[in-house]
């Protein structure tokens, strides 16, 4: 099986920081000016709370959202909030991990707001008592008693939406079915798929097998496809054109993409898997109550269709305008994840079948 590892190819055609400003209206295509108010029931107490986030007049944010997501929320919350600036520090699961440790040991600033991926590390610290309440009407409105908050705590944002893409000028008439990878003119690496490497992606191929095919590995392996360590990478081979078909890429990307002019495009499945993004507020954050305001901005149906029109919100007013809002959404199996003996079990039947 062929693995590869692309070393920036085409970079002025993934730019994947263009700004994807917060826009609305009857589906996820409209304008950037139909979105809805941000406009929260607010009571004395969150009134108080606005005016002290004010004065604080600061958001040191860690994230791992995909940055169109990431540039959508910024804009859309400098809108609404300009007295309070946002500092949004990109970095990777085990970089974020160190520093949540390093400042709650030494009792340092660092983050107010996390957003992480790190699945079984933050919901260790959240027993363990390292985040506080969030407190804001958008939370309570839009989010309390869903599956997407953690008791009061963590919002699990469906950022990620993966989706099947392609390259448009390789394969122009795309896919509607994860059978049509099966197609013979899709063998010999014409298709890219994500190794699973690491439990979150071998819960996508979990997901594939148990919503799909239960033969998707078995299947997939016999089109001897090119393996790819993230969606990234594979998003860069479809643009360079290595590969017609990537099994692993996300909406918010391609989308981004397409607006670039790349050539490709992309099939939602129903139903969609989406690795979520945990957001939460660690008890040391030094800008308590501009951290408040933020993560209720984001939950709001205002900040949700800024930052996921192109992954997914269970937010009732916003998710038909989202990309996924059509399909049956699944988030990732924290809990299977999170026990020890379930990857290790999974992962020889992989290997077996890509001759690893």
């Amino acid at each position: 099986m062929r693995t590869r590892t692309l070393p920036g190819l085409v970079a002025a055609a993934l730019a994947l920081t263009a700004t994807l400003t917060a826009c609305g209206g009857e589906d996820a295509e409209d304008g950037p000016d139909s979105g809805p108010a941000y406009a929260p029931e607010q009571s004395a107490a969150w009134k108080e709370t606005v005016a002290a986030a004010e004065e604080e007049g600061k958001v040191v944010w860690y994230t791992v959202a995909p940055q169109a997501s990431i540039d959508g929320l910024l804009a859309a919350f400098e809108k609404e909030f300009p007295d309070i600036e946002v500092e949004a520090r990109k970095m990777g699961p085990a970089e974020m991990d160190a520093a949540l440790e390093a400042e709650r040991t030494s009792q340092t600033a660092g983050a107010d707001v996390v957003t992480s991926v790190s699945y079984a590390t933050a919901y260790d610290r959240q027993a363990d008592g390292w985040y506080v309440d969030l407190e804001g009407p958008s939370v309570e409105s839009g989010w309390s008693g869903t599956e997407y908050i953690s008791d009061g705590q963590i919002l699990s944002a469906p950022l990620g939406l993966v989706v099947v893409g392609w390259n448009t000028q390789l394969f122009p008439e795309g896919i509607d079915s994860y059978e049509d990878l099966y197609n013979p003119d899709l063998g010999d690496g014409a298709i890219g798929v994500v190794r699973p490497d690491f439990p979150v992606f071998a819960d996508w191929w979990s997901f594939v097998e148990e919503h799909h095919d239960p033969d998707f590995v078995t299947e997939i392996a016999a089109q001897d496809p090119a393996l790819f360590p993230n969606a990234v990478t594979t998003q860069e081979a479809l643009v360079a054109g290595e590969i017609a078909i990537g099994t692993f890429t996300t909406a918010t990307d391609m989308e981004t993409l397409k607006e670039q002019g790349a050539p490709v495009d992309y099939w939602v499945p129903d139903a969609a898997w989406t690795a979520q993004n945990l957001f939460f507020i660690p008890e040391s954050a030094e800008h308590s109550n501009a951290a408040q305001v933020f993560v209720d901005f984001f939950a709001s149906p205002t900040g949700q269709l800024a930052a996921a029109r192109n992954g997914y919100s269970p937010v009732p007013e916003v998710t038909a305008q989202t990309r996924g809002g059509s399909s049956e959404i699944v988030l990732t199996d924290v809990e299977r994840m999170r026990d020890p003996g379930w990857y290790p079990g999974w992962l020889p039947a992989w290997k077996k079948a890509f001759g690893e």
